[in-house]
C-alpha cells in the first residue's frame, strides 16, 4: 500500500503536466539540438531556398495625382519550407498543422522597394500576418497589407483615363544563391472596391537582375505587380464640364437681348465673374502636372477667354448700333455685306435689308418697286435738300448706306 501511494505521488505531477498535441509537436520541432531560427531553413548550406510570394489587392485606399502616389490595400501571401521542422501526424494525435510565432522560426526578408513610408518597406513583419507550420515543414505566412507607392501617372486626358500603377517587391540583400524568389498573382480575382475606380487588369512579372559585388556578379530576383486602373468620370462631368460650358453659353447668350436694353455688358461681366469663381473652385479637384498637362485644364481656359471675349464683342455691338463715330470697316463694301449680310443669315437674324425694309416702311412688290418710303425717319443731318428717294429696294438700300456708312 505505501508502495502504490509511492508510486501515485511520483506519477501524479507528470500526469497533469502532460501537454496537447500542439504542445508536444511544438516541443518537438523548436527543442530539437542545434536549432535556431536564425538560419536558413535548408539542411544542406549550399542550396536556396525557394520563397513564393501571392498578391490579392481588394481595395483601394487612395489615388492622389499631385503627389503622384497610390495606397492599396492588398492581401499578401508567402510560402517556403522549412526542412527542420517536420513531424510524423499519427505520432501527434493526427494533428497535421500548428500556429507559430515569428520570433521561433525563419522568415523571409522581402521589401517594398518603391514604399513612400518607411514602416511600409518591410513586407514581413511581427505584427502583420500570421504564420502556419505543417507537418512536411511548409510553411505560410499571410495577412493584410496597406502600403504607399509612387505611381508615375498621365492625366492628359483627365477625367476619361487609366492608370497603371505597380507594386514591386525584391529580396533585402539576399542573392539568388541564398534564397529562390518568384511571385505569382492570387487564384481568386482581385476586385478593387472604390467609387472612382475599376480596376481592369492585374498580373505579375518576375525579373533577375546582375549587380557586381566584391568582384564577383551576384544575381538578384525581384517581381513586379502591375494593375491598371480605370477612371469614372461621371462626377467630373456633371461639377465641372457641364456647369463651365452652361456659363460660357450663357455668355454669348447676352448678344439676344437688345442693344438699347443696356443688359448686355451687366451680364456679360456677371458671367466673366462667375466663369472666374468656378475656375478657383475647380483648382483644387484638376491634377497638375509639369508636362502635358490635363486636356480639361485647357478647355477651361477656352471657355474663359471665349467668355470675356463676349463684353468687347458686345461693345463692339454697342457702338455700330449707337455710336456717333464711324466705323472704319463699315466703309467697305465688303465688310458691310459680311457683318451686315452673310453673318446674320448664319447666325439666323434679322439682316440689314430686313431692318431696313421694317424700319421705314419699305414694302415690295412684284417688280420690286418701293411703294411707301418714309423719309422723315431718316438722320436729318444725312438728308441733303430736295434729295429723293431711288424707286427701287436695292436703289434704297445703296442710299441708307450711303448716308449712314460714309462721309
Amino acid at each position: 500500500m505505501k508502495l502504490y501511494v509511492i508510486l501515485l505521488i511520483i506519477a501524479a505531477p507528470q500526469a497533469f503536466s502532460r501537454k496537447n498535441a500542439e504542445g508536444r509537436i511544438r516541443e518537438h520541432v523548436f527543442n530539437q539540438p542545434g536549432y535556431s531560427p536564425r538560419e536558413r531553413p535548408v539542411l544542406n548550406a549550399s542550396d536556396p531556398v525557394d520563397v513564393k510570394l501571392e498578391v490579392l489587392i481588394y481595395a483601394m485606399v487612395d489615388l492622389n495625382e499631385k503627389d503622384q502616389t497610390v495606397t492599396t490595400a492588398s492581401w499578401i501571401t508567402l510560402t517556403w519550407r522549412d526542412e527542420r521542422l517536420t513531424w510524423d501526424p499519427n505520432e501527434f494525435e493526427g494533428s497535421d498543422n500548428v500556429v507559430v510565432y515569428f520570433d521561433e522560426i525563419w522568415t523571409p526578408s522581402i521589401v517594398l522597394t518603391h514604399a513612400m513610408v518607411l514602416d511600409g518597406m518591410q513586407v514581413v513583419a511581427a505584427d502583420r500576418g500570421t504564420i502556419k507550420l505543417y507537418y512536411d515543414g511548409s510553411v505560410d505566412l499571410g495577412g493584410p497589407y496597406v502600403q504607399t507607392t509612387q505611381c508615375q501617372m498621365i492625366i492628359y486626358y483627365f477625367p476619361f483615363d487609366t492608370q497603371t500603377c505597380l507594386l514591386s517587391f525584391s529580396p533585402e540583400n539576399q542573392s539568388t544563391k541564398d534564397m529562390n524568389f518568384t511571385a505569382t498573382t492570387s487564384p481568386q480575382p482581385s476586385n478593387i472596391v472604390s467609387n472612382q475606380w475599376e480596376l481592369l487588369s492585374f498580373s505579375a512579372a518576375n525579373y533577375q537582375v546582375d549587380v557586381e559585388s566584391h568582384e564577383t556578379l551576384q544575381t538578384y530576383q525581384g517581381a513586379v505587380f502591375f494593375f491598371t486602373l480605370k477612371r469614372d468620370p461621371n462626377y467630373y462631368i456633371t461639377t465641372i464640364v457641364i456647369p463651365s460650358t452652361l456659363l460660357c453659353l450663357m455668355s454669348f447668350a447676352t448678344f439676344l437681348a437688345p442693344p438699347d436694353s443696356g443688359e448686355r455688358i451687366g451680364l456679360g461681366v456677371s458671367m466673366v465673374l462667375g466663369l472666374t469663381v468656378f475656375q478657383l473652385l475647380v483648382t483644387n479637384i484638376l491634377p497638375t502636372a509639369s508636362k502635358n498637362g490635363p486636356l480639361i485644364s485647357s478647355y477651361l481656359t477656352n471657355t474663359f477667354v471665349l467668355s470675356c471675349l463676349a463684353v468687347p464683342f458686345s461693345l463692339f455691338n454697342i457702338i455700330i448700333a449707337y455710336g456717333d463715330s464711324k466705323i472704319s470697316v463699315l466703309k467697305r463694301p465688303r465688310f458691310r455685306k459680311l457683318l451686315l449680310e452673310t453673318l446674320p443669315r448664319l447666325l439666323f437674324l434679322t439682316t440689314y435689308r430686313e431692318r431696313v425694309e421694317e424700319e421705314f416702311g419699305i414694302v415690295s412688290k412684284d417688280s420690286d418697286i418701293v411703294t411707301m418710303a418714309t423719309v422723315e425717319e431718316l438722320p436729318t443731318n444725312k438728308v441733303q435738300p430736295m434729295q429723293t428717294i431711288p424707286a427701287t429696294i436695292s436703289e434704297t438700300l445703296s442710299y441708307l448706306e450711303k448716308i449712314l456708312f460714309t462721309e
